[in-house]
């Protein structure tokens, strides 16, 4: 990760400054930045447990706290950027009537719409330090597919394999081609990750596939309030087709509905963010995403996913807009914000964009930022579709880091009912793509956000010569979940003809010899532990022990709950003991 400079892409802005004449209006909306933070300044140092140190911890959960613990020490926890923004500047400019919209702590500023008078107004403020106008965002369509092309689909789709735990329905094939259904298998669904969701709003309380999430905590940033389904009397009204992005992406992540849909990481938790306006026949501002992106860090999130990108525009939008000279990695706003919320620990996926393959290259923002894992899309042969957006970043980087599956996508569509559909777009590669980085973290959740996405790269099937086209590659979730060690997946015990059945997964590359997998176990009358051999029921590659094991009990019968056994399994690998639950 290259070292994070805040405000490198801060310029101040002058009466001569002709680039903003044409928008000068009451309609452009402006970034204002301030000198400090109640006296702290930029590049002072938060001392540990100092009042400013503590003023930043408090902004935090636990769940952050322990994420950035394992990649900052306790001295480095808290900087500058966390610290709150001063009370009385933002006061002060409401004092002038001025209607703040955003405010970050990241960049020490609001942003607000300024008429001229108020833009020469705000300049002669003492606290202010920088002002500039908020830069647009491009809102990244997607398409459902045609019919022509659904028919030789559907005559390709993959059978599944009759061992998987979960039937997938028509959502198997962009499962099966990232290797998700084995890591399923597994045991390993997404449970203890924290994922964020960015997009234009959720239906996720009304459509079957995911009015079962683990939904947490939502917000609108729009409108500010808790709510980020399709709401009526609001100041910016949600027109017909707001929330239909964000639940068709929400269900290629997370969605679970037996026989129909089933996404990645189904049993994450979730918060979720609207940040993109569909009425608007504007772009939208970057602004909303910067504020998402630090409420879902300082929320705790391990995974950030946004299918949002920050392109150029044609007039009257160039001067508040981004050229392809301004991606490289450390020119736009939300790209900087990415990098930090990864410097903090957490993963960010973003699209590419589904601007096809070009020169200059396509690719947008935030997914040139130098630690933002930027996703391009194939289709089911493992082929780059057209519209996918290409690399490399304007500085020389290569982009895409990865791909997945981003065409003739099963969706939840929004309506009436719970309806399918399916979609193309780089919109769905990345939140796929993020499933799998849950997954990931779900089997080892000591990883760091770049151990993540060396992961993922390291594994993909075009790691051995990376380009700007596919970038590392194909991601494939069972070797990336396996690339920093063996797993083992949630146990299940169950009832079968009035025995026990004890289930659990456990994986390794090194698992070349054959070895037992060990239940050990005592019953509520028992002193001692029975340890007995398990049989695997489901081996996932020749050649290699790992995949499900069983073992039927004899002896604990009757319909007592598995809290009532203390147990824990083990097994040898290179005359190594590894152990589940760890002591």
């Amino acid at each position: 990760m290259r070292r994070l400079k805040l405000y490198l892409f801060i310029v101040f802005i002058s009466a001569a400054t002709a680039g903003f004449a044409a928008n000068d209006s009451a309609n452009t909306k402006y970034w204002i930045i301030f000198s400090d933070k109640d006296g702290v300044k930029q590049g002072d140092v938060i001392k540990y447990n100092s009042d400013e140190y503590k003023a930043g911890l408090e902004l935090l959960t636990e769940k952050a706290v322990l994420r950035r613990s394992k990649v900052l020490n306790k001295e480095e926890l808290i900087g500058y950027a966390d610290l709150p923004v001063t009370k009385k500047y933002i006061e002060e400019i409401t004092g002038m009537k001025i209607e703040v919209i955003a405010t970050s702590r990241w960049f020490n500023g609001v942003s607000a719409y300024l008429t001229p008078s108020h833009l020469a107004a705000v300049k002669k403020l003492g606290f202010v330090n920088q002002i500039f106008a908020v830069k647009k965002l491009y809102k990244q369509g997607y398409e459902s597919t045609s019919p022509v092309f659904l028919k030789s689909y559907y005559e390709s789709i993959t059978e599944q394999d009759s061992m998987d735990v979960y039937d997938y329905g028509k959502s198997y094939n962009q499962m099966m081609l990232v290797n998700v259904p084995v890591v399923h298998n597994l045991g390993i669904t997404g449970s203890g990750v924290l994922v964020a969701s960015f997009d234009d709003g959720f239906e996720w309380k009304t459509h079957e596939s995911l009015m079962g999430l683990n939904v947490l905590d939502e917000f609108d940033f729009i409108n500010k309030d808790k709510n980020t389904a399709r709401e009526k009397n609001q100041k910016y009204a949600d027109s017909e087709s707001q929330g239909g992005h964000g639940t068709a992406t929400l269900s290629s992540l997370a969605g679970y509905k037996e026989g129909k849909l089933i996404g990645p990481a189904f049993n994450s938790e979730f918060i979720l963010a609207k940040t993109e306006y569909v009425s608007s026949e504007t772009p939208m501002e970057e602004d909303f995403w910067l504020e998402a992106a630090e409420w879902a860090e300082a929320y705790g999130a391990d995974v950030i996913t946004s299918s949002l990108v920050y392109k150029a525009f044609d007039k009257p939008y160039t001067d508040n807009s981004y050229t392809y000279a301004d991606f490289d990695g450390k020119t736009s706003i939300i790209t900087i914000a990415g990098d930090l919320a990864a410097h903090y620990g957490v993963v960010v996926c973003n699209a590419t964009g589904n601007y096809y393959q070009s020169d200059p290259p396509s690719l947008g923002s935030a997914s040139d930022g130098d630690s933002v894992i930027g996703v391009g899309a194939v289709d089911k042969q493992g082929t780059i579709t057209s519209f996918s957006s290409n690399g490399p970043t304007s500085d020389g980087r290569i982009k895409p880091d990865v791909v997945a599956p981003g065409a003739t996508v099963y969706v939840a569509r929004l309506g009436e009912g719970n309806y399918y559909d399916y979609s193309n777009g780089t919109s769905f590669s990345t939140p796929i793509t993020a499933g799998v980085c849950a997954l990931i973290l779900s089997a080892h959740p000591e990883l760091t956000a770049m151990q993540v996405r060396d992961a993922l790269r390291n594994t993909a099937n075009n790691s051995s010569s990376p380009n700007n086209v596919y970038g590392w590659g194909l991601i494939n979730a069972y070797k990336a979940m396996l690339y920093f060690g063996a797993v083992w997946g949630k146990e299940t015990i169950t009832d079968r003809d009035n025995r026990k059945v004890v289930r659990i997964g456990f994986a390794s590359n090194d698992f070349t010899q054959a070895s037992p997998v060990i239940f050990n176990f005592r019953t509520p009358n028992s002193k001692k532990y029975k340890s007995v051999d398990m049989t695997l029921v489901n081996q996932i590659e020749k050649g290699n022990y790992s995949g499900v094991y069983e073992y039927t009990s004899n002896e604990y019968k009757g319909t007592a709950d598995k809290e009532d056994l203390d147990y824990y399994f083990t097994v040898s690998i290179n005359g190594k003991e590894l152990r589940y639950p760890k002591k």
